[in-house]
């Protein structure tokens, strides 16, 4: 029994390799380095925590085929977890309008699509304090203000203690206003509702007027210079009908010159007519009187 114990001892630590060198714990050892050895460690185990992985996946895929039969029943209180990881409680199949006027079932599992993961790895808090102090060290080594505020924000949200969840959220409504986190959908809502109850900023308010000012210049400096535009053809047309009316006058001056002209050509015409006819008149009566 005593040989078979060994042999069955020899056999799990080749498998899951000897992790007694890694509890072993010397003085003066930074963080990182136990970080190293501890991934060390977890890569010797690495065919048992996959397998491992792949049954806990499958327990997954069994438990959501059986949650889909089970929790149906109406106003069904359950547990979830946002993005935030913060637990929270949710009503299961209560009904709603839907955007084409239909009535619907919220949070209706029966129907829902999901996908199983398993992620094998540490745990929450030493993932949280592994990315607490790679921000740290991301603020030591960058020099602009607004990145550092970031950097800060996301390690405070990181953070892990009693009675900070506060200033996590706090920091998260920082970013969110930053533009670096996405909001949800109940926080949208909130920001847009406390945007509209915010009285205006003097600044924004200044910056508007100015705004409008600016562009009421642009807009009347654009209408003198149409203004000025039509005034020039104005005056190009007017120019062109005063030079219009002169050759018309000219042309009635011309007209009338020759109507003078015909007009005295035919009376010396007439008065040719009429010596012609006097001289004729003369030569008759000075032949009779013969």
């Amino acid at each position: 029994m005593a040989a078979l114990l060994q042999i069955t001892e020899m056999d799990i630590d080749q498998i899951l390799g000897t992790q007694s060198a890694g509890e072993e714990m010397t003085s003066n050892l930074s963080g990182k380095a136990v970080e190293l050895i501890q991934t060390r460690l977890d890569m010797q185990t690495f065919i048992y925590m996959s397998n491992f992985s792949k049954a806990m996946r499958r327990c997954g895929e069994v438990w959501l085929s059986m949650a889909k039969e089970l929790y149906v029943e109406d106003e069904r209180t359950m547990k979830v977890i946002d993005v935030t990881e913060t637990v929270d409680s949710i009503t299961m199949m209560t009904p709603a309008i839907s955007e084409i006027g239909e009535v619907v079932m919220e949070n209706d599992l029966s129907k829902a699509s999901f996908d199983v993961d398993v992620d094998v790895g540490p745990s929450s808090s030493s993932k949280r304090s592994a990315t607490v102090r790679a921000l740290t060290g991301m603020m030591q080594i960058t020099a602009d203000p607004e990145m550092q505020s970031v950097l800060g924000s996301m390690a405070m949200m990181n953070m892990e203690g009693e009675g900070i969840s506060e200033v996590r959220d706090f920091f998260r409504q920082k970013l969110i206003r930053m533009g670096v986190v996405k909001p949800t959908e109940a926080e949208a809502e909130e920001m847009m509702a406390a945007m509209q109850n915010q009285p205006p900023d003097p600044n924004a308010l200044f910056l508007q007027a100015a705004a409008e000012e600016a562009t009421a210049k642009a807009a009347k400096a654009r209408a003198d210079v149409v203004k000025t535009i039509a005034d020039a053809e104005l005056t190009q047309a007017r120019v062109l009908e005063t030079g219009a009316s002169t050759e018309l006058e000219q042309a009635r001056t011309m007209e009338t010159l020759s109507g003078i002209q015909r007009s005295n050509v035919r009376v010396e015409s007439d008065t040719e007519e009429k010596s012609v006819r006097s001289a004729r008149l003369l030569q008759d009566m000075i032949r009779d009187m013969r």
